[in-house]
């Protein structure tokens, strides 16, 4: 399995801004030192304001940062608002359809999946590798 691109930059936006504290940060200078697109990554930050976990303020000064202590956001959640729910293989055509279960073993896998990554929060993977301010 593998995480989309959306689910990445989300990651790696909300890591950022668990080390930085409290001071908001550009989006712009985020893209820049992830090397990733500006525009993307505003339409991430938009999803994870409008889903609490961030707090954008507009203007000349203005930026992102955590909405939230990183304890109080989980890695499950995140995922879920940024994973498309699709399934893991299209049997669309597949003349094996009738005696396969692999659609239902590859939802169990995913489940399982997101089983471990509810565990933890933002917080855990700061601490994890050091990056708590």
């Amino acid at each position: 399995m593998q995480l989309t691109r959306h689910s990445d930059y989300a990651l790696r936006l909300l890591i950022h801004l668990g080390r930085t504290g409290d001071r908001l940060v550009s989006i712009a200078s985020v893209a820049a030192e992830q090397d990733i697109s500006a525009t993307h990554l505003m339409k991430i930050a938009n999803g994870l304001a409008h889903a609490g976990m961030l707090q954008a303020v507009r203007g000349r000064h203005g930026g992102v940062r955590l909405a939230r202590d990183p304890a109080s956001i989980n890695l499950g959640d995140v995922l879920d608002l940024t994973e498309p729910r699709c399934p893991m293989v299209d049997c669309t055509g597949c003349r094996l359809v009738r005696g396969c279960d692999l659609p239902g073993v590859l939802d169990e896998a995913r489940r399982a999946f997101m089983d471990v990554v509810r565990r933890y929060t933002l917080a855990d993977v700061l601490r994890q590798r050091g990056g708590l301010p």
